[in-house]
């Protein structure tokens, strides 16, 4: 099956002590670090457009 879906590859530096949480995370969920990172990102998402209200500091 062929993805028709755009896609953009980014390049971030994280500390190694980040990285690892999220090397860590990944694997116990049985997905790639890059996959983890984008669920991370996805969720994230979904929960500032439902809570920000205007404050763009949520975190």
């Amino acid at each position: 099956m062929i993805d028709s879906n755009p896609k953009k590859a980014v390049s971030i530096l994280l500390p190694m002590e980040l990285y690892g949480q999220i090397k860590t995370l990944s694997e116990e969920t049985e997905r790639s670090t890059s996959a983890y990172i984008r669920q991370v990102l996805r969720v994230y998402l979904r929960y500032y457009a439902e809570h920000a209200k205007g404050d763009p500091w949520i975190i």
